[in-house]
């Protein structure tokens, strides 16, 4: 007789799996007690200082029981396997689950939004060499500033063509999901 129990978290789940159909309270505590030490010895604990090494990106977790493995690797666009399909997972016409579109979209997303505040931030200190330009008296100082002014002015140029790249590469994606048949909802990016 095989029986799921949740406890402790909300996401923990484990299947307790016995020969006999009445098991003592006793040893249902003492394979609790042995599954609770295996898990404390497998638990990260993450402090403040190495958070912020984990702030670049969203975050997917899934627990999957020993006896559950995934079906299939979805490759990305890479060709590398990117993220596994749970099996009951919904998936488009093509097969890629809804993880990997949210995934995909989420990368992109980021990516959008990375290059526009990188032009924001060349925008300032284009601004801030300008004001520091006006301000010097001196002549040989003023180039080495003009200089630098040209390179910033370069790269907000790269910057707004790789923003535009992302921008259509984000759009064609969309249209990609749609015409595959990914459900709308899958687009939109989950709000916690």
């Amino acid at each position: 007789m095989n029986r799921i129990l949740a406890i402790g978290a909300p996401a923990v789940l484990f299947l307790i799996a016995s020969s006999s159909p009445a098991q003592s309270l006793g040893e249902l505590a003492k394979k609790e007690k042995e599954r609770r030490q295996q898990v404390q010895s497998e638990v990260k604990v993450i402090t403040n200082k190495e958070a912020a090494k984990f702030n670049s990106g969203p975050v997917t977790t899934v627990s999957l029981p020993s006896s559950q493995a995934p079906e299939k690797e979805m490759p990305d666009k890479a060709g590398s396997p990117a993220v596994k399909p749970i099996s009951d997972e919904p998936v488009d016409f093509q097969g890629r689950p809804e993880s990997w579109w949210r995934q995909t979209l989420a990368d992109a997303r980021k990516n959008l939004k990375d290059l526009g505040n990188e032009g924001n931030v060349l925008t300032l200190k284009l601004a801030d060499l300008q004001n520091q330009f006006y301000r010097e008296s001196s002549g040989f100082k003023q180039q080495d500033i003009q200089r630098e002014i040209q390179k910033t002015l370069y790269e907000q140029d790269r910057n707004k063509e790789n923003f535009e790249k992302a921008k259509k590469e984000l759009e064609d994606l969309e249209k990609e999901a749609r015409k595959s048949g990914a459900l709308p909802g899958w687009l939109n990016p989950k709000t916690p």
